[in-house]
């Protein structure tokens, strides 16, 4: 009895150290798993980022000339209205007087005016001379003009160039911010997860303990049982036996059976 008893315990222990062995080992792989869904939400992460930058840049180089073109007409800009300090202003000036391109402009202009005038027969005369001074005034401060206009131009695109790379790098922040917020929403899931996962773990552990002490707690009650009855069923055997011989001492000496 006490043998089947020592077989079924060792029987029990065993299942339920497999189950252990089961349970933990599914809670590693699990583990695992949780771990390597952590590195490849940062890992993608990190790859997110790094694809925005990079795409932001090569947006911001095609963009970057045109600004340039634009700081620069806004520095002559303000050179020519004196903005910048009277020094930066002549400066503007002799430049702009020095530009070999206007001055053959000018000598054109001026001798189709000669060719008319000669024609006219006004050649040498004060008339032409006043002639040719008017319309230089008025050729020069139409080329200045067109000219400060041209920056004025350049200017703006310069500025609209800003504000494009502008909203090129707040596009950026904002798509990298959200990036940051779903690798975090992913990690703080993968994380409760893993919590979830590592507290069943302990309840499958704690239940398999428990059903491990009933289960043998039961059969060491079965085995008292059956010790008890079978001590009882030995009791009752012994007891007939004596009344068996008390009866055959009683013939053999003449004493009636009692009833």
């Amino acid at each position: 009895m006490k043998n089947a008893y020592a077989d079924s315990t060792a029987t029990v222990n065993k299942g339920y150290d497999a189950a252990r062995g089961n349970l933990a080992a599914g809670y590693g792989t699990a583990n695992q798993a949780y771990g390597q869904a952590r590195s490849d939400v940062n890992t993608g992460y990190r790859n997110a980022l790094s694809s925005l930058a990079s795409g932001t840049n090569q947006a911001a180089g095609a963009y970057q000339p045109y600004s340039e073109t634009g700081q620069n007409a806004n520095a002559l800009y303000g050179n020519a209205l004196g903005l910048n300090g009277q020094a930066a202003q002549q400066t503007f000036m002799q430049n702009y007087q020095a530009d070999p391109f206007r001055d053959a402009n000018a000598d054109f202009a001026n001798e189709a005016l000669m060719r008319t005038l000669n024609a006219r027969g006004m050649s040498g005369s004060g008339a032409a001379a006043a002639a040719i001074a008017q319309e230089s005034l008025r050729r020069g401060s139409e080329d200045y003009n067109n000219y400060l206009n041209r920056l004025s131009g350049l200017q703006s695109q310069g500025q609209q160039t800003a504000g494009s790379l502008a909203n090129l790098y707040a596009n950026q922040g904002q798509h990298g911010a959200q990036y940051g917020m779903q690798a975090g929403s992913d990690l703080a899931n993968i994380q409760g997860n893993r919590a979830a996962t590592g507290y069943n773990y302990g309840l499958g552990q704690a239940g398999l303990d428990t059903d491990q002490a009933i289960t043998n707690a039961g059969n060491r009650i079965n085995l008292g049982n059956a010790q008890a009855a079978s001590r009882g069923i030995l009791g009752n055997n012994l007891m007939s036996l004596l009344g068996t011989a008390a009866q055959a001492y009683g013939t053999f000496n003449g004493i009636p059976k009692t009833k």
